[in-house]
C-alpha cells in the first residue's frame, strides 16, 4: 500500500553547463523535470527557454525515411560516438534522393494510370479491323466508339434508313455491345442525337495509329517496360538502405538523443549567465543523483521534502510487490492515488481475487481462465491478462470446495472420500441460504475493512476530524457496526444489551457525525464556518439520512456475490440437463463444450465488472479520491 516517497531537487549553476545537467538528469531514468515557472512566476531577470529544437527538422526527415521503406527505427543509446555532421549529410543525401524518387514515380504512375486507361479502353475494340488514325480524319463520315444497350441496339433497326448510321458491335458485357457507328458528316448531328436516346455511352478514344489490335500490342509493351524501369529504381532505393539500415538506426538515435535532451530545455530557467532547473525523483536514487550532478563544476544541488514545497504537487511513484502488481491497472482506471493518499492496490488485489474465485468457483473453468489469462499476458503483453490468472486459481480453489468440475458436480466425490469427507464440503444448491448470509457476511466485512483505510487515509493526510467524524470514519464504524450487531441480535439473541449499544454505538455516533464539519474544524485547528442554524439542521438531517441509508444499500450490494455463485451453478446444470437427455455420446459432449464456452466467456465478462463495481463503489468511493498525478520521469529516446 506504498507511495514511494518522493523528493524535489533544485539545481543551480552556470548556463553553459545546463545541457550537461539535463544529460544526467535524463539519464538516470528517475527524474520527473517540474516547470520553473512553479518556482519563479514573474520574477524579473529570469527568462524561460522556448527556443526552437534544432534537431526536428532531422528528426522528421529520418523518421520519413524509414517510413518510406515500411520500417520502424530502432532506438538504441549506444550512439554518442555518431558524428552529427555525417548523420545529417546522410540524411539529407537519402532524403532527397528519395525526394527524387518520388517525384519521378508520380509522374509514371500517372503515366501508367493513363496507359492503362487506354488499353481498358481499346480491349472493347480489338478485333476492330479499322486504322483509327484513319477512322478521325476521314472528310465525308463521322465514327463514334462506345456501348449501346441491348434494347438500344434492338430499337436502332427503325432508325438506320433516316440517318444512314451503320452500327459495328464488336465485344458485349451484360449491359450491351461495345462497338462503333458510322454516319455520314451530313447527318452526324441527327446521328449522334438518336443514339443519345438510346442510351449510347460514347467513349472518346486518344489519337492512335493503327488497328486496335495492333495498337494495345504497342501500349502493353510499353506498359511493362514502364513498370519494370520503375520497380528498377525502387529496388536499387531498397537495396541501399537495407544495406545501410543500422547505421542510419544508429543516425536515428543520436538525432533522436539530442532532440529529446533539448526538449527538456523548456523545464529550465535563465537567470544572466547561469539557470535553474528543478524536477522530482524518488528518495531511494536521490543521493546517487545529487552525487552525480555535484561532479559537475559550479552546480548546486539541493533536495527537498515535499511538505516543504508549498506551491507545488508531488507526483505519485505506486510501489507495489510482485503479487500485486498487476492490479494496479484497475487503481489507475479510477485514478493515481495522490502523493499523501493510501494505494489501495493491495486491497483490491485481494478482494477481487477473492470475490471473483466465489463467483467463478469451478476447478476445470478457473483453469482454463488462468490458462487464457497467461496467453494474454505473454503472447499479447495485456495486463488484464496477468489479472487473469490469480482470478483463475481463486475459482480453482473455490471450485474443489463447491465440489465443481466443468459444471460436474459429482467427479471430486473420490478426493473427497480420500481425505476423509463424506462428500464435498459444501454444496451449493443445498446451502443457497448460506452463500445469500455469506455474501452480506462478505459485505459487512469489507466495508468496516475500507472504512478503517479511510480512517488511515485520514490521518495521513492530518485530516483527523474526518478520522473522527465522518460516516467513514470511527464514528461511522462505530455506527455500522453497531447497526448490525443489533439486526444480528435480534435474529440470532446474542444476548447484547441493547440500550447500551443503542446509546454508545447508534445515539452518540450520530451525534457526532451530525456535527462533524464543526467538529472537524476545531480538531484540525480551524474556525468552524458559520452559518443559519435552520440551514445547518436540515442540510445534516438529510446528509444522515441519506448515510444510513447508504449502510442499507452498499451492504445489500453484495448480495451479487451470493447470486452469481448460484446462478454460475445453475447454468451449468441447465447444460447438464441437456447433456443428460441427449444421453453419452458425442451430443451431449458437444453440448457441455458449447456450455463451458458459454459460461466462461459470459460470466468470465459479467462476473469481472461486477466484481470492479464492487471495488471501485463499495471501496474506492470510501477512502479514495484518485486525484493523483503520476510519476513519469524523462526518457530518451520514447516515442510514447
Amino acid at each position: 500500500m506504498a507511495v514511494e516517497r518522493i523528493r524535489l531537487l533544485t539545481i543551480l549553476g552556470p548556463y553553459e553547463s545546463l545541457d550537461r545537467v539535463i544529460r544526467v538528469c535524463a539519464q538516470s531514468g528517475c527524474f520527473q523535470p517540474e516547470n520553473a515557472s512553479g518556482f519563479i512566476g514573474d520574477s524579473e531577470g529570469y527568462s524561460y527557454l522556448s527556443e526552437e529544437n534544432p534537431y526536428s527538422f532531422s528528426l522528421m526527415k529520418i523518421r520519413e525515411i524509414f517510413s518510406h521503406f515500411g520500417k520502424t527505427p530502432k532506438y538504441t543509446k549506444d550512439c554518442d560516438s555518431v558524428d552529427l555532421d555525417e548523420a545529417n549529410r546522410k540524411i539529407d543525401e537519402l532524403y532527397e534522393t528519395i525526394k527524387t524518387i518520388k517525384d519521378h514515380d508520380g509522374l509514371v504512375d500517372a503515366k501508367i494510370e493513363e496507359t492503362k486507361r487506354s488499353i481498358e479502353m481499346l480491349s472493347h475494340f480489338e478485333h476492330l479491323d479499322i486504322d483509327l488514325d484513319d477512322a478521325f480524319n476521314c472528310d465525308y463520315i463521322r465514327v463514334r466508339f462506345g456501348r449501346l444497350p441491348f434494347d438500344g441496339f434492338e430499337k436502332l433497326k427503325r432508325y438506320n434508313k433516316d440517318i444512314g448510321s451503320i452500327f459495328y458491335p464488336d465485344s458485349s458485357d451484360d449491359v450491351g455491345y461495345w462497338g462503333m457507328y458510322v454516319t455520314p458528316v451530313a447527318k452526324a448531328a441527327e446521328a449522334d442525337r438518336v443514339y443519345a436516346s438510346l442510351f449510347f455511352e460514347r467513349l472518346r478514344l486518344p489519337t492512335f495509329n493503327g488497328t486496335p489490335a495492333q495498337t494495345l500490342e504497342e501500349l502493353r509493351k510499353e506498359l511493362a517496360l514502364m513498370e519494370e524501369s520503375k520497380k528498377k529504381i525502387d529496388d536499387s532505393d531498397d537495396i541501399y538502405f537495407e544495406d545501410n539500415i543500422e547505421k542510419f538506426e544508429l543516425y536515428y538515435s543520436k538525432i533522436k538523443t539530442l532532440s529529446d535532451l533539448f526538449d527538456i530545455r523548456k523545464y529550465a530557467a535563465k537567470y544572466h549567465s547561469s539557470f535553474f532547473f528543478a524536477g522530482w525523483v524518488p528518495r531511494s536514487r536521490c543521493k546517487e543523483l545529487v552525487a552525480q550532478l555535484s561532479e559537475i563544476e559550479e552546480v548546486e544541488v539541493e533536495a527537498a521534502h515535499p511538505k516543504d514545497v508549498k506551491k507545488l504537487t508531488p507526483p505519485t511513484k505506486m510501489k507495489n510487490s510482485p503479487l500485486t502488481r498487476a492490479f494496479k491497472f484497475f487503481t489507475e482506471i479510477y485514478g493515481v492515488p495522490s502523493y499523501n493518499e493510501i494505494d489501495p492496490t493491495p486491497l483490491v488485489a485481494v478482494v477481487y481475487t477473492l470475490l471473483y474465485g466465489i463467483m467463478f468457483a469451478d476447478l476445470g473453468q478457473g483453469f482454463v481462465l488462468a490458462i487464457v489469462g497467461f496467453l494474454m499476458y505473454k503472447l499479447k503483453g495485456m495486463g488484464l491478462g496477468k489479472i487473469l490468472i490469480p482470478c483463475g486459481i481463486s475459482g480453482m480453489i473455490f471450485g474443489t470446495i463447491f465440489g465443481s468440475v466443468f459444471g460436474n458436480e459429482e467427479l471430486l466425490d473420490p478426493l473427497y472420500h480420500a481425505i476423509g469427507f463424506a462428500s464435498k464440503p459444501i454444496d451449493i444448491m443445498s446451502s443457497a441460504l448460506n452463500f445469500i448470509i455469506g455474501a452480506i457476511v462478505i459485505g459487512v466485512a469489507v466495508i468496516i475493512i475500507s472504512m478503517l483505510f479511510n480512517v488511515a487515509s485520514s490521518i495521513k493526510k492530518r485530516d483527523i476530524g474526518s478520522a473522527l467524524f465522518s460516516h467513514n470514519g470511527l464514528s461511522g464504524i462505530a455506527l455500522y457496526s453497531s447497526l448490525i450487531l443489533l439486526l444480528v441480535n435480534m435474529f440470532m439473541k446474542l444476548g447484547l444489551n441493547t440500550k447500551l449499544l443503542a446509546i454508545c454505538g447508534i445515539l452518540i455516533p450520530i451525534v457526532l457525525i451530525f456535527f462533524k464539519e464543526p467538529l472537524g474544524s476545531l480538531v484540525n485547528g480551524r474556525k468552524p464556518e458559520h452559518e443559519s442554524v435552520s440551514d445547518f439542521i436540515i442540510e445534516n438531517f438529510f446528509e444522515l439520512f441519506e448515510v444510513i441509508l447508504s449502510y442499507m444499500s452498499n451492504t445489500l450490494s453484495f448480495l451479487r456475490v451470493g447470486a452469481f455463485v448460484l446462478i454460475h451453478a445453475c447454468m451449468m446444470m441447465t447444460f447438464s440437463s441437456l447433456a443428460g437427455i441427449v444421453g453419452s455420446g458425442v451430443g451431449s459432449v458437444i453440448i457441455m463444450t458449447f456450455g463451458n464456452i458459454f459460461v466462461i466467456a459470459l460470466e468470465g465478462l459479467l462476473v469481472g465488472i461486477q466484481v470492479l463495481r464492487l471495488n471501485f463503489y463499495e471501496i474506492f468511493s470510501r477512502f479514495y479520491d484518485g486525484d493523483g498525478i503520476p510519476f513519469n520521469p524523462v526518457k530518451i529516446g520514447d516515442d510514447k
